[in-house]
């Protein structure tokens, strides 16, 4: 562009300087502006609706696969921890819904770390049907003291799985009661319920259980 305003007006050096100044701070105006004007949340808001209600979708979808497969195997607590996932998703959504939707404030650090705690919670679950059917398969081990020695490693492995979903719930739900009943923006940042929330969510994203 600063070439062709050379070309067509013959300008001067001094000229094309001041043009391609002009050019420049223009460009990088835009993402600038996008930014403070709001846009940018405003789209992120816009996608994060999107995708919630996808990922909700799809973690129902698969909590009705987990639930007829934790019957099946006599899991009861695992059944009972999908019926308490399931309130806890409703209740999420009841949070977004209520006290974020249509608000010029929406807390992206709240949204995005209940979401991935929400899912380790859903693969903790997963996990329990695997252990389900390898304690199904043990049972008809012909070796009784590696039988012995396999159950009891797999049932202590569920009842990790078991214990560290009630530590979730714990934290998720602590979180959306106290976020229902903020009464003002400032109130947000300074809930402990959802630093520690966050701090979990961090924990599982980046080693794939609640302690390392």
């Amino acid at each position: 562009m600063v070439g062709l305003f050379a070309w067509w007006f013959q300008a001067t050096g001094w000229l094309i300087g001041l043009y391609a100044l002009i050019a420049s701070a223009s460009t990088l105006s835009v993402p600038l502006l996008y930014r403070f004007l709001g846009y940018k949340e405003r789209d992120e808001i816009a996608w994060l609706q999107v995708h919630n209600l996808r990922s909700q979708r799809a973690l129902i979808t698969r909590l009705e696969w987990v639930h007829q497969a934790l019957s099946e195997l006599n899991i009861s607590e695992g059944v009972k921890q999908v019926g308490t996932l399931m309130d806890i998703l409703d209740a999420y959504r009841a949070v977004v819904e209520t006290r974020f939707a249509g608000k010029t404030f929406t807390p992206l650090t709240y949204l995005n770390a209940a979401r991935s705690v929400q899912e380790h919670v859903m693969q903790n679950l997963t996990d329990m049907v695997a252990v389900g059917h390898s304690l199904a398969g043990i049972s008809h081990q012909q070796d009784h003291q590696d039988q012995a020695e396999r159950h009891q490693a797999q049932q202590h492995r569920l009842n990790d799985l078991l214990q560290e979903n009630h530590i979730l719930f714990t934290a998720l739900t602590e979180t959306a009661v106290e976020i229902a009943n903020i009464r003002s923006v400032s109130q947000f940042e300074r809930l402990d319920t959802l630093t520690r929330l966050i701090s979990i969510a961090q924990t599982v994203n980046h080693t794939g259980k609640l302690s390392s």
